[in-house]
């Protein structure tokens, strides 16, 4: 649909990245089949070259999967894979004339918020001949439901939490016990909390 989400940020984290994904899936109201990632280290260990594939970030993969998406990287070097990347970087470049012109980081959100309704809403692709947004509601059917409450626990900024197996195939966590298979025991696991569905 060319939606385009934006959202300011003051840092590159791996739990900002997943911030602002929740937000744009709260915003379209689901999640696309396919998301197209550049190379960068919050998503990728190792890109994609001539003699090797891309390999996900684990952490990435997994919130990927919960996410019900299919990741994407960028070819390094190809511009065509990159596209409407670069062209919306580009277009960002209109903040600019805002240069230091903002009392505060909330008023500078408030311009790129305008920015991405008037990109959404007023311009008209040259593409898809319409506005992003009125190709959103035709497209709107094609996303998927998602878990919010799930996602949010890959935006909390604490590191995974691990746990140690006992001899006994436990696991202590949130001050209950968990078994686990017994090809663990020893090994450190990671842990986290999934919420009930209906």
């Amino acid at each position: 649909s060319r939606m385009k989400y934006l959202q300011l940020t003051v840092d590159r984290l791996q739990p900002t990245l997943f911030e602002c994904l929740n937000h744009a899936f709260e915003k379209f109201g689901g999640v696309p089949e396919e998301i197209w990632f550049d190379n960068m280290k919050t998503v990728v260990d190792h890109s994609k070259s001539q003699f090797s594939n891309v390999v996900f970030n684990e952490r990435f993969r997994q919130y990927a999967k919960d996410a019900g998406f299919k990741p994407i990287a960028c070819r390094p070097f190809r511009p065509q894979t990159k596209g409407k990347v670069e062209a919306l970087a580009r277009t960002v470049d209109r903040l600019l004339v805002f240069n230091n012109e903002f009392e505060d980081l909330e008023e500078l959100q408030a311009l790129v918020q305008q920015l991405m309704e008037d990109l959404n809403h007023k311009e008209i692709s040259q593409a898809i001949g319409t506005s992003p947004s009125e190709r959103l509601d035709q497209e709107a059917l094609n996303l998927k439901a998602f878990d919010l409450e799930l996602l949010k626990v890959y935006s909390q900024l604490s590191v995974p939490l691990t746990r140690k197996v006992s001899k006994e195939a436990l696991v202590i966590f949130e001050g209950r016990k968990y078994s686990v298979p017994v090809k663990y025991i020893g090994q450190t696991v990671t842990c986290r909390k999934r919420t009930r569905g209906p």
